[in-house]
């Protein structure tokens, strides 16, 4: 009992240390400064010691207060009894501050696959942002740990989203529930790749796999631009090399292309890593592998 109670302030300590790091943010309405000309409902997001604007918003925009996030998540997490240790907990700002991220360590799996020690870490991750795009939301995220290929969930329902208005700030008292439901999926993520591991793929699939997701006929590869063709030939490298450690199946096919997205596309960058161009490819791949599955 002692070392349950002394975890739990270990966490609420970590909490509290964390909430001085956190961005403290200000909605600020914008003025054209122009005599004669009347200015929009427009207000500038910046964090509260000034700065540039994190974000330009619409009147209904109402900015998350990052301390009360924070204890809605450790509130949440002790309240849905999953195994997690909140001293872990690590606060990230992204794309200069305009997006961040608490993301807990949740379970480390073995993969099913050719290459023994196939080890898949597994945490969840509490999204917001400032940028007026950005919704609150709750999914996790995979980091394959012999390659460190990332990805991040890529079903956009699959726990808490919402937008930042005053009357979602409400909702972020508890949800406990959606810790719960992100938590039960990251076992079905691991399901679906073990199992895609198990189907075989051919040379012609893989390439229609390839165009399907890049947009690129690969039957007119001798036809495209020069940029197309170096893309296509970084993608062909990166599903070559993990094919040739867990072999010619989905799984190695999706691993070639979360290969592709964090060392070729995003070079390891988290904005874009999650974000961006790097992080739409890997989304769209993850649902046409598992898709196959079905």
């Amino acid at each position: 009992m002692s070392n349950i109670l002394n975890s739990i302030e270990k966490g609420a300590s970590h909490i509290e240390d964390l909430k001085s790091k956190v961005i403290k943010a200000k909605k600020i309405q914008l003025h054209s400064g122009l005599e004669g000309f009347e200015s929009p409902e427009a207000f500038g997001i910046y964090r509260n010691n000034g700065g540039a604007p994190l974000g330009v918003v619409g009147k209904v925009y109402e900015p998350t207060d990052l301390s009360l996030f924070l204890d809605a998540i450790h509130h949440s997490v002790l309240s849905s009894g999953i195994d997690c240790d909140l001293t872990k907990l690590e606060y990230k700002e992204l794309c200069g501050g305009s997006k961040v991220v608490f993301k807990l360590p949740y379970r480390e799996f073995e993969l099913k696959t050719p290459k023994k020690g196939d080890i898949v870490r597994l945490a969840l991750e509490f999204r917001t942002g400032f940028d007026g795009k950005t919704k609150v939301s709750l999914g996790f995220s995979s980091l394959r740990l012999w390659c460190t290929n990332g990805a991040k969930n890529w079903q956009s329902d699959l726990a808490l989203e919402m937008k930042n208005t005053a009357n979602n700030q409400l909702k972020l008292l508890s949800f406990s529930d959606t810790i719960i439901r992100a938590a039960a999926e990251t076992e079905n993520y691991i399901q679906l790749l073990n199992e895609s591991a198990k189907v075989s793929v051919s040379k012609e699939q893989i390439n229609q796999f390839i165009t399907d997701l890049t947009g690129y006929n690969v039957a007119e590869y001798n036809d495209l631009t020069t940029r197309k063709r170096n893309i296509l030939d970084k993608v062909n490298a990166s599903i070559a090399v993990e094919m040739n450690n867990t072999g010619g199946n989905l799984f190695s096919l999706l691993q070639g292309v979360t290969r592709y997205t964090t060392h070729e596309l995003s070079k390891g960058d988290e904005d874009t890593l999650f974000f961006g161009s790097a992080s739409q490819m890997s989304d769209k791949a993850h649902r046409m592998i598992f898709a196959e599955l079905n």
